[in-house]
């Protein structure tokens, strides 16, 4: 081996030490200091976004004790109404419309179907409370709109008229009613706008025809009206 090579050679030993050297004190530092600093910075960060605390859910006595309001009509056109349910661990139902109790009963299944009454034209407030016997343990239902209409919808049919004769085979039926109401012209609906305003066409047969009109409204009240139109060609 020459001298240069082993120059060469002491130079790589040298090298190899020195890294070897800074490894051992990069590891040292890590160990020592990176570690804590890790531990700590993770403290802080969590520090800054705190979880909730999760609590037990404590279980009390009205926990074991529902009622539910399963039908119950949004509008009717009678003045008494059947409100149906079911109900867990009480023993009293009162019902209440319009903040005033109507009816009271013991209950001797877990379901009920009653008849309250009399509703007010309108807009009526309808909910239960449910009591234990000893009444102890008391729950109200949330509160009910029923709307109580019993006057049958306005129904008018402006054109044609009635005992009218035409040439035309195919004429627009049109006419007027009340907002929140279904009409079916002839047997088949017919769109109404937010005035009450409604137009159709009919195809008319040779002869007479008759064009019947069905108003029915949210209450299920109902108008009818018939109109005869002669169709003659030219």
């Amino acid at each position: 081996m020459g001298r240069l090579e082993r120059v060469q050679e002491k130079k790589m030993k040298n090298t190899i030490a020195l890294y070897v050297v800074i490894l051992f004190i990069v590891l040292y530092f890590i160990f020592t200091f990176g570690i804590k600093l890790l531990l700590n910075t993770s403290s802080f960060i969590s520090g800054l976004f705190p979880q909730p605390s999760i609590k037990p859910i404590a279980k009390t006595e009205d926990s074991f004790n529902s009622i539910d309001i399963s039908s119950i009509p949004q509008a009717t056109n009678s003045a008494k109404i059947i409100v149906s349910g079911s109900i867990l661990n009480f023993d009293i139902l009162d019902f209440y419309l319009n903040a005033k109790k109507v009816k009271e009963i013991e209950l001797s299944s877990d379901t009920f179907s009653e008849e309250i009454g009399d509703l007010e034209k309108g807009d009526n407030d309808v909910y239960i409370k449910a009591k234990s016997r000893d009444n102890k343990i008391e729950k109200n239902t949330i509160t009910y709109k029923v709307f109580y209409k019993n006057d049958r919808p306005k129904l008018e049919i402006s054109d044609p008229s009635d005992n009218s004769t035409t040439n035309n085979q195919e004429i627009k039926v049109k006419g007027n009613t009340d907002k929140e109401t279904y009409i079916h012209i002839n047997d088949l609906p017919v769109v109404v706008d937010a005035n009450g305003s409604f137009e159709t066409s009919v195809r008319l047969k040779d002869g007479d025809n008759q064009i019947v009109a069905t108003a029915q409204d949210i209450a299920g009240n109902i108008e009818t009206k018939t109109i005869k139109v002669t169709y003659q060609k030219d």
